[in-house]
């Protein structure tokens, strides 16, 4: 072998070497690089799995709310039905009551709603009709201080009466009362109905 081949086989071994040594450091980036690729997507996949757990949570979460809403408001639906029937039930049993429970209901009216001075009491034709005897004695005792007189010409009512005093009516019937107490009333037979405990 010759200086000249002796010199290219030199530089064709280190070039061989070096090219190995490129090669075997090519191959370690190249396996650090998937590595971390790898380690990356297993991150990103891990963050995206968690998102999708914590939204499944939310739509979880909402949905159970949204049902325990829902269903808080058919019970308060139901309830108020109740207490609405169970005013009408009220009112109704007022309007039906036996003539001495009815016309002592109209008395306590007459005495709490009666002003000063001459007045009118207008009943329906059915109260007309079974009027006791001495109601208008009774009327004077539960209003003294007006001078109620008994119209004779019937008014159209469900129950109760209207009391004309001067240019003011004064609507007693039941279902005004009602209507005017209602608020207080719906309180009250809510808690009849749904008291705990």
């Amino acid at each position: 072998m010759t200086g000249l081949e002796s010199i290219l086989a030199q530089i064709t071994g280190d070039a061989a070497q070096e090219a190995e040594k490129l090669l075997a450091q090519g191959r370690q980036e190249a396996a650090a690089s998937l590595d971390a690729a790898k380690a990356e997507a297993e991150k990103k996949a891990q963050e995206i799995l968690d998102q999708g757990e914590a939204r499944a949570l939310a739509i979880r979460e909402r949905a159970a709310s949204a049902a325990q809403l829902k269903q808080r408001n058919r019970m308060l639906a139901f309830k108020q039905q109740l207490i609405e029937e169970a005013l009408a039930a009220g009112l109704s049993s007022l309007e039906e009551a036996p003539a001495e429970d009815y016309f002592a209901a109209l008395l306590g009216l007459a005495a709490r709603y009666a002003q000063p001075g001459p007045a009118e009491m207008r009943l329906s034709a059915r109260d007309l009709k079974r009027l006791p005897a001495d109601f208008p004695a009774r009327l004077k005792e539960a209003a003294p201080q007006a001078d109620i007189a008994i119209s004779q010409k019937p008014w159209e009512t469900g129950g109760g009466f209207l009391l004309v005093t001067g240019d003011i009516d004064i609507n007693c019937t039941f279902q005004a009362i009602f209507e005017e107490l209602r608020e207080p009333l719906r309180d009250a037979v809510g808690r009849l109905l749904f008291a705990e405990g």
